[in-house]
């Protein structure tokens, strides 16, 4: 057991430090376009038949949908959307597909794509300036040949008086390729007039090219969306065309291809999907992007439809030297290429066997007499031989066309010996059907001489309809003065009992497999260390993360004991925790520090838990690092014991400056009362010192209610948060709306003091910093959920400072940590370029005081 266990430790160290467990690179395609475009999708496949070949290689593919949602907010939003969703993935290369995908990694290349090289393809009518201000930035320009496409359309068609455009005009990609046709027209040598057809509904276009005589040939160029901003698709807009004319249609695009076009010089995505893989493949293995030139050339062809050439009387004699033509009808040699040589290797196999068979009949034709007379002797003590040493014998007589079972074979399988037929017909019938071509074809690999003995595993059925495995193995017996086979006999052995259990071990072997991997995949992904030891502290396996967080190697982690790790506790210490694990108690939590391999420490919380590898215990620690956690609990403690002490500084000045001068004139009115015996001055004294004695009761009232609002616990949360803004709204210059929802009854105190100092944080904040003229604030209690929104049209802030920056946002963050405390949850929204801020609290409610 030992050593099959070290065999099994041997072969998961193969396994872990074999290149194919290597984690995979990352690669990035950002669509222009959306998922279901044909351009997009043949950019895609071009794309997927290069990365398919390398498995280290994992590919994600994002989609702007820039081609239906062109609006700038829209944009806006994909940006924030990618941020959240990709910008702390390590990807190797990103591949930009289509010119708004390559604005988008231009834009935002500092914030998102900083020192990650980017690919471009499909860039329409290329230029510099498309990447100014990029770095790290090649890739496949496209040239669309709309000069080639015309000019072979009007040579095909001599007869054309006019060459029509069909394009939307309306978005950027069209408005380009039309102003490229203009731009060259003047360079073809034709009287054809140019006439586009844009800016239309697609009724309109229908309309329009439905008037269209035979003296017309059409261009569609794209017509994506209309000018009522209906977007359509590839696919629907040469269906649109195709049914509303039979006038020639060209194009410069492989998608329309097969669709109804005659053809054209047309770009295929396809290739510059492959071509632009193909940049990334030599990026991700080393070179330098900035020494790999921009790939001008290799998506564009001359490709034509035969069909349509059968339409129009295009002659392919007439098509450019080196044009591609689909449908073409395959010549009589390309059409039966298969039979002839089928037919040639047949023949010539025939001739070989006859001249085989005539050479092996006359050097052996004495010698098998010979021996044919034995075989006639011997036969009967081998069947018998055969039949006591197997579950059956059988025998096929070629002349007769019979063959014989033994009765012990039809006994075996529930018949009645004395009914069945000893005809091939008869025992066919009773073999699988998806075994029978297989019997056949290996009896007549042994007749052909290809296996010296005739052996094959097939399946019978019996008296019960069930199926049984059989072996069968044979020899030929006799032949004839021809050397033709006349008897062929052989054994058959049901291995039923051994097929079911070779597929039960196939099958537990697959789901170790899948076990396997599924556990390797689950430690490997995980985002905590875990190691797993023996109750020595060996360590025997560790995932990626441990070995990232404790900067140690896998090797050298597996030369390593687990108490090397840990700077709290001595080896001693943690073999008495190891020990204290059993069946009873299977997992233990304790906190520890841990020590990487440049001697810093970290504090770390570790689960232990014992685990069993067949008949070995180990233990599988999982070690998380609770750096932050702790740091964040030293913010919050400090805060608060800052705040207490603001709290008491300021009591203590209020004391100080407001009874403190109160009760010394009372004093002073005291010690002159007692000096005077004048009744009208006395009088006046104590009149002056009742005052004063009042003026003290209300400012120990107002320092008290400084404290703890006595309206707020004598009337409640809605009452206290109503007083306090009317209080603001007469002494700032602010205007404070305030609305309350269901809140009849009374909430627990501690729900109540919290959101009050919330509330009066929020607007505390807002006055001294946020330079706001309005606020809103809405409290509304509905089933078990207290909430609140708060809102103020201030500058706003970031965000993301909140936890991060003690002194812009600690009395906040303090006061939103025992929101935390309470079970509830807060989202705070603001934007320094926008300006404002919303704040959204909810607390689940126990049953009301």
């Amino acid at each position: 057991m030992k050593f099959q266990h070290h065999l099994l430790l041997l072969l998961c160290l193969f396994f872990l430090v074999n290149p194919v467990g290597a984690r995979k690179k990352k690669v990035l395609v950002l669509h222009s376009y959306h998922q279901g475009l044909n351009w997009t999708d043949n950019i895609t496949s071009g794309m997927q038949s290069i990365f398919n070949q390398y498995d280290n290689l994992e590919v994600q593919f994002e989609y702007m949908d820039s081609k239906r949602n062109s609006d700038p907010a829209y944009l806006e939003e994909f940006a924030k959307f990618y941020e959240l969703k990709h910008h702390a993935i390590p990807f190797e290369v990103i591949i930009a597909s289509d010119n708004n995908a390559l604005e988008f990694t231009r834009r935002y290349q500092d914030i998102y794509f900083n020192n990650i090289p980017v690919v471009f393809a499909s860039i329409d009518q290329f230029d510099e300036s498309l990447i100014e201000g990029m770095t790290n930035v090649t890739g496949v320009t496209e040239f669309i040949d709309f000069k080639r496409t015309i000019q072979e359309a009007l040579r095909l068609h001599p007869k054309a008086k006019n060459l029509v455009v069909i394009n939307d005009n309306q978005t950027t990609s069209a408005i380009i390729n039309r102003n490229h046709i203009k731009s060259f027209w003047p360079e073809i040598d034709t009287d054809v007039n140019l006439i586009f057809l844009e800016n239309l509904s697609i009724d309109e276009l229908v309309n329009k090219v439905k008037q269209l005589d035979k003296s017309n040939i059409i261009l569609l160029l794209n017509f994506s969306k209309d000018k009522e901003g209906n977007y359509i698709s590839y696919q629907e807009n040469i269906e649109i065309i195709r049914e509303a004319t039979q006038l020639p249609i060209y194009s410069s695009w492989v998608f329309y291809l097969d669709e109804g076009i005659v053809g054209g010089m047309l770009t295929s995505g396809f290739e510059q999907g492959k071509l632009s893989a193909q940049i990334a493949l030599r990026v991700i293995n080393g070179e330098d992007i900035n020494q790999i030139p921009h790939v001008t050339t290799g998506y564009n062809s001359l490709i034509f439809d035969y069909n349509q050439m059968q339409r129009f009387g295009i002659k392919t004699n007439q098509l450019p030297e080196g044009s591609r033509i689909i449908h073409l009808p395959p010549t009589f040699i390309e059409k039966n290429k298969t039979y002839l040589l089928l037919t040639f290797i047949f023949s010539l196999l025939i001739v070989l066997i006859i001249f085989y068979a005539r050479y092996i009949r006359k050097r052996n034709e004495n010698r098998l007499l010979a021996i044919n007379k034995d075989l006639k002797v011997n036969r009967t003590r081998l069947l018998r031989m055969l039949d006591s040493n197997s579950d059956g014998v059988w025998e096929h007589n070629f002349n007769s066309e019979r063959l014989t079972f033994s009765k012990q074979i039809w006994l075996n399988l529930g018949y009645d010996p004395d009914r069945v037929k000893n005809t091939l017909e008869f025992v066919y019938a009773h073999i699988h059907p998806n075994d029978q071509k297989n019997v056949e074809d290996k009896r007549l690999d042994y007749l052909k001489g290809k296996t010296e003995t005739f052996e094959v595993v097939f399946r019978l059925r019996n008296a019960k309809q069930e199926w049984k495995w059989y072996k069968g193995k044979g020899k030929i017996l006799d032949r004839d003065d021809e050397n033709a086979p006349v008897n062929m006999v052989g054994t058959l052995t049901d291995i039923t009992q051994r097929k079911l259990a070779e597929e039960q071990i196939q099958e537990d072997e697959k789901q170790i497999r899948a076990s396997e991997k599924r556990w390797r995949s689950l430690i490997e992904q995980a985002a905590d260390e875990i190691l797993i030891h023996d109750f020595t502290g060996k360590i025997i396996d560790a995932n990626s993360s441990a070995c990232q967080s404790l900067a140690f190697s896998h090797n050298e982690l597996m030369q390593m004991n687990f108490a090397d790790l840990d700077c709290k506790y001595s080896a001693s210490k943690l073999e008495d925790y190891w020990n204290t694990l059993s069946s009873d108690k299977s997992s233990i939590s304790m906190e520890s520090i841990q020590k990487r391999s440049d001697g810093s420490t970290f504090p770390v919380e570790m689960n232990l838990s014992l685990i069993e590898l067949e008949e070995d215990q180990l233990i599988l620690v999982v070690v998380r690092d609770i750096s932050k956690r702790q740091e964040t609990e030293r913010k919050v403690l400090n805060a608060v014991i800052e705040t207490e002490e603001t709290e008491r500084k300021r009591f203590a000045k209020d004391l100080h400056d407001s009874i403190g001068p109160l009760l010394s004139s009372i004093n002073l009115y005291l010690s002159a009362l007692k000096q005077t015996d004048e009744s009208d001055k006395k009088e006046s004294i104590i009149k002056v010192s009742r005052e004063a004695v009042n003026e003290a009761l209300v400012s120990i009232k107002e320092i008290s209610n400084n404290l703890s609002p006595h309206i707020l616990s004598d009337f409640g949360l809605e009452k206290a948060i109503d007083s306090f803004t009317k209080k603001l709204q007469i002494s700032e210059r602010i205007n404070i709306s305030f609305q309350a929802e269901n809140l009849n009854k009374r909430l627990n105190e501690q729900v109540e003091v919290v959101i009050y100092r919330v509330v009066t944080e929020l607007i505390h904040n807002t006055i001294k910093h946020a330079k706001a003229e309005n606020i809103e604030i809405n409290l509304s209690h509905e089933k078990d959920e207290l909430k609140l929104i708060y809102i103020d049209d201030g500058i706003g802030f970031d965000t993301r400072k909140l936890e991060s920056d003690k002194a812009n946002g600690m009395g906040l963050y303090n006061i939103l940590s025992r929101v935390r405390s309470l079970n509830g949850t807060h989202k705070i929204k603001s934007n320094p370029a926008n300006g404002g801020m919303m704040a959204v609290l909810s607390v689940k409610l126990e049953s009301a005081e």
